[in-house]
């Protein structure tokens, strides 16, 4: 158990500032350009490639047509998506989070969320050089149906995913002492814990970020994913 933490908790929407990420072309990619709520927007390639709303306390994140949150740069007839995320701060910590899906049937449908490791500055996408470890969650739906899944991992740490149950109401994304582990809740109050895995480097890290990202192949007409009762606390 971590002790003598402080709380912030998913609000409303609030004015940003405008920032540009800094590293990367900031006429392509840009941090909280057209932010009108708290949480920090890196955007897709031109803009194009998911979205986002917030309403009260729920953000609500929609799938675009081709996007891919493992690159920074056009591949393979995908783009780089928009990634939302917010600083998770303190050596010990804890994010708590109750996330909802819609995704129909067909080809691949990805949402990723969870806690990003590395270097300040850095857009916190699943295949940037810059991240240490990524406390990584990931709910999909196709293109099998064997592919309907629900996963947590720990790269580079624990890259093998661990299946969880798809119907997980509650994640939990923890570091307490050197220990980074995930756990999750089939109710919301009894958590079960899903993996722990433990890095020197992420210890260290300059910037740790609860994300919200995703990706498609086809379209993703009508997948988004709701996310509640967002609890991030630092010691």
């Amino acid at each position: 158990m971590i002790n003598n933490f402080s709380k912030t908790i998913l609000t409303p929407a609030l004015p940003a500032l405008l920032l540009l990420a800094g590293c990367l072309n900031p006429a392509i990619f840009k941090k909280d350009a057209f932010s009108a709520d708290d949480w920090e927007t890196w955007t897709s390639w031109n803009d194009e490639y998911g979205s986002h709303i917030v309403s009260g306390l729920k953000l609500i994140y929609s799938l675009g047509e081709k996007q891919d949150d493992t690159q920074d740069m056009p591949f393979d007839g995908r783009l780089p998506g928009l990634i939302l995320s917010k600083t998770v701060s303190g050596r010990s910590w804890r994010v708590e989070v109750s996330p909802e899906f819609k995704i129909p049937p067909g080809q691949l449908k990805r949402f990723s969320f969870g806690v990003w490791l590395g270097r300040e500055g850095a857009r916190p996408s699943l295949g940037s050089p810059a991240a240490v470890l990524k406390l990584l969650a990931q709910r999909q739906n196709g293109p099998a149906p064997e592919d309907d899944i629900f996963t947590v991992s720990a790269p580079p740490v624990k890259d093998s995913p661990i299946q969880i149950p798809k119907e997980a109401k509650t994640l939990r994304f923890e570091k307490s002492g050197g220990y980074f582990s995930i756990f999750y809740s089939l109710d919301g109050r009894e958590f079960r814990l899903a993996l722990r895995a433990a890095s020197a480097e992420a210890n260290d890290s300059e910037s740790r970020k609860f994300f919200v990202s995703g990706r498609t192949d086809g379209s993703p007409r009508g997948a988004h994913a709701k996310f509640t009762n967002l609890e991030i606390t630092g010691q």
